[in-house]
């Protein structure tokens, strides 16, 4: 049953999507996925960080995007110090999810806005309509199959206190060591600078997807309990790449048999979402490679027309992500040297 709760949610908000007229749906089914939690109120919690991530994040892309967008260097530098300032606040502040969601959202639009083609305002109306559905449709989904959320509706709606607990439970603020928090966010800003410089220079629209890759990878835990940051980060990098590279080869496998009818896509993108979901809960520790690969399994299976699908998504997204490893890979080298010269 927990396999299947995914599978009804991602249906539910990629013909809600469709319905509403909405590209890059695939957005509307990732924000289906990542939203779903063990409850109703750690999904709820969780929903709304979402929410307010992505609001803040388009906003604020939306204000600064025409201003510094015409611009290279200003807009490595507003790029550079809004990665460092995101992913300081996620690694230092409670509500880190929120502040993680911001910054992908403001890269996403902020990258929509060096594009001469683009559509900024609809661009980032399309990000928040997508995100708003897929979170409605987990919860919505969520709801009907939580047995204590029904037996407070038919009670009148008391107890729903004890429904809303995870989100009570959430609220602490943890000590963290704020000078390595900002160390730390620094490697990832390095990053955006180069990776910046792609996009704006050279239009390599790919990229975006290595921004946000060189950005997610960092959000780790930074006590001494969950290990070395710099191996936790170097093993989310190397689960993010095989999670990618393995959707990319089951694409290529079913493309060809499916050949874009309607019925056997729906029955691939549920049975992708169903096998990762289950193997997720067998087998804890290659969780985000399951992530990774239902993000990008979702980007070639669910398209804007119909179910016309194609593999030049998650080829986009793997080259993306790439991008953003070697990068994010290379600054750390460059401060592990310079901190070996400095020890000598």
């Amino acid at each position: 049953m927990a396999a299947l709760k995914p599978v009804v949610s991602v249906a539910f908000a990629v013909f809600t999507a469709h319905q509403l007229g909405l590209q890059d749906t695939w957005w509307a089914a990732i924000s289906a996925i990542m939203v779903m939690q063990d409850s109703f109120g750690a999904s709820l919690y969780r929903g709304l960080l979402r929410m307010l991530g992505t609001i803040c994040g388009a906003v604020a892309a939306l204000l600064l995007g025409p201003l510094i967008a015409p611009y290279p260097l200003a807009f490595a530098v507003i790029m550079c110090l809004t990665t460092w300032g995101c992913l300081y606040a996620a690694l230092v502040y409670r509500h880190s999810y929120a502040w993680v969601l911001m910054l992908i959202t403001f890269v996403m639009v902020m990258c929509e806005a060096v594009d001469p083609q683009g559509h900024l305002g609809l661009f980032a109306l399309e990000r928040v309509a997508n995100v708003a559905v897929g979170t409605a449709g987990c919860l919505l989904v969520v709801a009907l199959v939580e047995i204590r959320l029904i037996a407070a509706m038919l009670r009148g709606g008391q107890g729903w206190h004890e429904l809303l607990g995870p989100m009570s439970g959430r609220l602490t603020e943890a000590p963290v060591d704020r000078k390595g928090a900002a160390l730390h966010g620094l490697q990832g800003a390095i990053a955006m600078i180069v990776l910046s410089a792609a996009v704006s220079y050279w239009g390599l629209g790919p990229f975006a997807q290595g921004m946000v890759t060189a950005t997610a990878v960092l959000v780790v835990p930074l006590d001494t309990a969950a290990g070395d940051p710099h191996l936790l980060v170097v093993q989310r990098m190397a689960q993010r790449f095989i999670g990618c590279l393995l959707a990319g080869f089951v694409a290529l496998a079913l493309l060809p048999l499916i050949e874009a009818r309607p019925l056997w896509c729906q029955i691939a993108l549920g049975l992708g979402v169903w096998a990762a979901t289950f193997l997720q809960t067998l087998y804890p520790k290659g969780r985000y490679i399951g992530v990774q690969f239902l993000v990008a399994f979702l980007m070639v299976f669910v398209q804007d027309q119909g179910w016309t699908v194609a593999e030049e998504p998650a080829l986009a997204r793997l080259a993306g992500v790439m991008a953003g490893i070697v990068t994010l890979y290379a600054v750390f080298l460059l401060f592990r040297n310079t901190a070996r010269q400095t020890a000598n």
